[in-house]
């Protein structure tokens, strides 16, 4: 039988890349982490997703009891909330005003252990740091991944997603507004005589 709680996206954008070191919010414990942009159009991934939450609900149930159902953390957080798994930029006040963010839903995936990485333009072979993994993959371009949406009990109740593995599948426009020298120069860089005339 097939795992429930897991899922694999369509196309979605990558924000907030922490995929080569873990990084630490709030005085947390260091995590690797991804938010990922969900088209709403995308009605086979959030579905997917609304499947995994819901199997994970049901987990929980089991798990921690039938006040678990009641008391989880919603599919979708309710405005001003914190929790939720899906947000919809849409209803934020800090994305709303951003049109890359425009009728999408975020979603944060988190993982103590690193996720493997690959790129359509790198084939098989894995990313890592060393060998410029976050200047292939970085925040604003897209691709798909793998996690799992699983129950919690500690502090507060409720149900979250780690993240597995990551393939980026093409680029876009770096948000942040960071650009590459290969971009800045590419007129430049054209021209096989650039530096004839230092010579």
């Amino acid at each position: 039988m097939p795992n429930q709680t897991h899922v694999k996206t369509g196309e979605v954008r990558f924000s907030f890349c922490h995929l080569f070191e873990p990084s630490s919010f709030n005085d947390q414990k260091p995590k690797y982490s991804l938010s990922i942009l969900i088209d709403k159009s995308d009605k086979v991934t959030l579905d997917a997703i609304k499947k995994a939450y819901e199997a994970a609900k049901q987990l929980g149930v089991e798990r921690y009891g039938k006040g678990f159902a009641s008391k989880a953390s919603p599919l979708v957080r309710p405005v001003g909330s914190n929790y939720g798994l899906l947000k919809d930029a849409d209803q934020d006040d800090e994305l709303a005003s951003d049109p890359n963010y425009a009728n999408h839903f975020v979603m944060n995936l988190k993982s103590d252990k690193a996720p493997q990485v690959l790129a359509r333009e790198t084939g098989r072979k894995r990313l890592t740091k060393e060998d410029g993994g976050e200047d292939i993959v970085y925040s604003g371009c897209f691709g798909k991944v793998t996690f799992n949406v699983y129950p919690y009990q500690n502090v507060a109740t409720g149900i979250s997603a780690g993240l597995n593995n990551v393939l980026k599948t093409r680029d876009g426009d770096r948000f942040g507004g960071w650009v590459s020298a290969e971009d800045d120069f590419a007129d430049d860089l054209q021209d096989d005589d650039i530096y004839s005339d230092l010579l």
